[in-house]
């Protein structure tokens, strides 16, 4: 494949570490005010009675949120199970099994393959997520490099608010941002088949993650003239996303209702329901709208570089368009569900209109 580039790394070695630093930092101060209950991290519910039982009869009294808590608890639940051998003991507490045991590269990594305690599993959701910060913040670096920036710009994924709002609930998305930016710098640098794992690594821990192997086959195939290499792109990760969901339909049920995608609506629409609420809240006000001016920003630059990074997330855009009033209504989980646009636009609005162009190969 064309372009490659020298691949130094030190420098986004060093700002990955740093990043791990910085989101360690982070997790011991709230661990602190939380008396170090490491199961703050998990964010099991007051009001989620099955997994607050799940959770308490293997490990006692938990930390508690308000109301539902959070997407950790479920974390939790699939890193006891994460290949749903047991889906009667361990699934049914789920509050939509299919969608949530689709993202299963996250718990798999938790839970040691189902080999950990469910004590040893708590700590283990902080831990990933951790190293993946600073795994993602390395990769952005690489991409930072080969856009002819300074490898320092790798920060914006540590200090990207979505990511440490992932951090925060034992969210998967870290993880899947960091293999599906991983995945870009191996492509910009030449490294196809480890990238298309990376691709197929991210779109297991977030489905939504195909976005950024459609973006990414889009710009393979336009700017790189590579239609071998953008197929195996976009199909390799779907086969791996559609041959597991075909699993999850074997072990837990054929059954998928509509109650099962409740994020997904009528284009706008969500946006406008949470704009009446977001009247007497400034900040999910001032965020919401940020957000969708980002959206049009972020469209415009990316449609007129040259840069994968741009075209490789370009589809959350579409997709943020036609979120539901759940995901927009408040700022926490809008950043997050957005949080790979917020990062690649970081780099798209400091980057030079074209990447250098490099050769060789350097480790």
């Amino acid at each position: 494949m064309s372009g490659q580039g020298d691949i130094k790394l030190y420098r986004p070695v060093v700002v990955g570490l740093l990043a791990v630093v910085l989101s360690t930092v982070f997790a011991v101060r709230s661990l602190s005010a939380a008396d170090w209950d490491p199961t703050l991290f998990t964010a099991f519910g007051e009001e989620a009675t099955p997994t607050r039982q799940y959770a308490e009869e293997r490990l006692g009294d938990v930390f508690l949120r308000p109301a539902q808590g959070h997407d950790g608890k479920f974390f939790f639940v699939q890193a006891n199970d994460p290949f749903v051998i047991d889906p009667d003991k361990h699934a049914q507490v789920l509050d939509r099994p299919l969608y949530r045991s689709q993202r299963m590269f996250y718990p798999i990594l938790a839970g040691g393959g189902g080999a950990l305690s469910p004590t040893a599993v708590v700590w283990g959701l902080l831990a990933v997520n951790l190293i993946a910060m600073g795994a993602g913040s390395s990769a952005v670096a690489l991409v930072a490099a080969r856009m002819g920036m300074s490898p320092w710009w790798g920060l914006a994924a540590a200090l990207n608010p979505g990511f440490i709002s992932e951090l925060n609930i034992s969210g998967a998305g870290v993880v899947a941002a960091a293999a599906a930016f991983g995945a870009v710098a191996l492509f910009l640098y030449g490294r196809i088949g480890w990238a298309i794992a990376l691709l197929t690594v991210a779109a297991l821990s977030r489905e939504a993650m195909l976005i950024a192997a459609a973006g990414t086959a889009w710009w393979l195939w336009k700017h790189r003239r590579e239609p071998r290499t953008a197929v195996l792109a976009f199909t390799v990760p779907l086969l791996a996303v559609g041959l597991w969901g075909l699993y999850l339909r074997l072990r837990i049920g054929w059954h998928f209702g509509a109650s099962e995608v409740q994020e997904i609506g009528v284009p706008f629409a969500g946006f406008v329901q949470a704009l009446r609420g977001w009247l007497a809240d400034p900040i999910d006000l001032a965020v919401g709208v940020a957000v969708m001016l980002l959206f049009v920003v972020y469209t415009r630059r990316a449609l007129r570089s040259e840069h994968l990074v741009g075209w490789a997330f370009l589809g959350f855009v579409a997709l943020g368009i036609v979120f539901t009033k759940q995901v927009w209504q408040s700022y926490f989980d809008i950043t997050r569900a957005v949080a790979p646009v917020l990062t690649a636009f970081v780099l798209l609005l400091f980057a030079p209109e074209r990447e250098p162009q490099r050769t060789g190969v350097r480790r």
